[in-house]
């Protein structure tokens, strides 16, 4: 599906911004190749969770801001690894609905562990409510307060919550250093 672009401008100190495509799905192949099933795939699949500085000119991130190009796209502040207490950065989420109608949250959670505790350190609901349905591409967007004084490796986490109660959940993770 082709969107048109949309610069996204920077709203106080937090916005959220949302954006579906369509996708196509995908088999998982058994073992005896002569048919396929997807009974053990997930419903929703989590492609990454990002980390990156705010735009100060509010046009990152931007959807299918690619002028000519075949395919959907998204734009966002390149990611960074390394955060710097005192510092706010903007946490996309990015995730693919293969099989789940109904609604869903979106949420971030920053962690680490201090001895033989886990420490959240930042965490927030990006969006709530929401519906989706198969074969849609959701990115969620938010930027988040600054980071705390806490020097050390830590876990940045997107959690994708669906189903009963929101019993259901889909996580990725990626590990930054706290400078």
């Amino acid at each position: 599906m082709k969107t048109s672009r949309k610069s996204l401008p920077l709203i106080a100190s937090l916005f959220v911004v949302g954006l579906a495509l369509t996708a196509s799905g995908f088999a998982q192949e058994s073992s005896d190749s002569q048919s396929t099933e997807a009974t053990a795939i997930p419903g929703v699949l989590p492609s990454f969770i990002v980390a990156g500085e705010p735009d100060p000119d509010g046009k990152v991130p931007v959807f299918n801001g690619v002028p000519g190009s075949g395919v959907s796209n998204i734009a966002v502040a390149d990611p960074e690894t390394v955060l710097t207490h005192g510092k706010n950065y903007v946490y996309t989420v990015f995730f693919e609905d293969y099989n789940v109608t109904g609604t869903y949250k979106v949420e971030y959670e920053l962690t680490q562990v201090v001895g033989t505790t886990t420490k959240t350190l930042q965490k927030g609901t990006i969006v709530t409510g929401k519906s989706f349905t198969p074969g849609t591409l959701w990115a969620w967007v938010i930027e988040g307060p600054a980071i705390p004084d806490s020097p050390g490796l830590a876990t940045l986490e997107g959690k994708i919550k669906y189903g009963t109660d929101y019993g259901t959940e889909a996580t990725v993770k990626t590990p930054v250093l706290i400078q």
